[in-house]
């Protein structure tokens, strides 16, 4: 089995493992299954599948860049 981490605000890992407790669940047994539901309803597609798969996989990349660098973020 992989391994993924995630950096988290203290605050918003605190409250996640709050949740995954009140389900009676570690955080990342939490973290797996809502994994392995996304993973299932996310139809696996390549970008080979959309009209213009060269623009998309460099749209693709950008957004990626942004989020990394920190010009973007995510809340849950």
């Amino acid at each position: 089995m992989a391994t993924i981490s995630i950096n988290l605000p203290r605050a918003e890992k605190n409250r996640l493992e709050h949740l995954a407790l009140s389900y009676g669940l570690s955080l990342s047994e939490l973290s797996r299954r809502i994994f392995e539901e996304l993973r299932a309803k996310i139809s696996e597609e390549s970008f080979n599948d959309y009209e213009s798969p060269k623009s998309l996989k460099a749209s693709f990349a950008r957004g990626l860049s942004d989020w990394r660098s920190g010009r973007t973020s995510s809340q849950l």
